[in-house]
């Protein structure tokens, strides 16, 4: 019986260099996403105590390395409602956003309410509930069910039939454009690269 140590093929070195260097590359990755993190909490955490606020709890990086935002108040329910705040960071605008949750949901979620720019803007973000954009639309699965539902075998009518035909090529036809068209954005929508309406 031979051994199967072995009979294995030793490993390239050119492989096990390769190797070597995906492992860094995911290394450098994390420490990347960790040290970018860990930035946006200073900044939170500056413009905070710029403005003389001591946050519950500062913005931080969790053990997964996510941000996590900054808690400034808690809910409160009696005499008046005010939502819980908390300071994020805008991407878009790189300035703190503060977010609330509706406590009266099963599972509160935050969202974006308001941009930090003064105390009154906490003030004012406790009594705001969050709005959350619409899921996007999936146009495609809409105009396939919408085709699914207008059968022309099923209407025993045949100027019916053949105006539910000619719905189903002009659908097909819409759809065929807009996976075949050359435009950036255009060619093959996903559901998250459809354009917003």
């Amino acid at each position: 019986m031979t051994d199967p140590a072995t009979d294995r093929a030793a490993t390239p070195h050119w492989l096990a260099a390769a190797e070597a260097a995906h492992q860094e590359q995911q290394i450098d990755t994390v420490a990347q996403h960790l040290q970018r993190a860990q930035r946006t909490a200073d900044l939170i955490n500056t413009r905070l105590a710029g403005l003389g606020i001591e946050p519950i709890a500062a913005a931080g990086v969790d053990d997964r390395g996510n941000l996590t935002p900054a808690r400034l108040t808690e809910p409160e329910y009696e005499p008046h409602t005010y939502y819980e705040v908390r300071a994020a960071w805008s991407e878009d605008d790189e300035e703190v956003e503060l977010h609330t949750a509706d406590w009266e949901d099963h599972r509160p979620q935050f969202a974006r309410v308001r941009l930090l720019r003064s105390l009154a803007d906490i003030a004012a973000a406790r009594r705001e509930t969050p709005t959350f954009d619409a899921p996007r639309r999936e146009y495609r699965r809409e105009a396939n069910r919408a085709m699914d539902g207008l059968n022309g075998d099923h209407l025993n009518d045949a100027g019916i039939e053949a105006i539910a035909t000619a719905i189903h090529g002009n659908t097909a036809a819409l759809l065929h454009l807009a996976d075949t068209l050359a435009l950036p954005g255009i060619r093959h929508l996903s559901r998250d690269q459809e354009p917003a309406r």
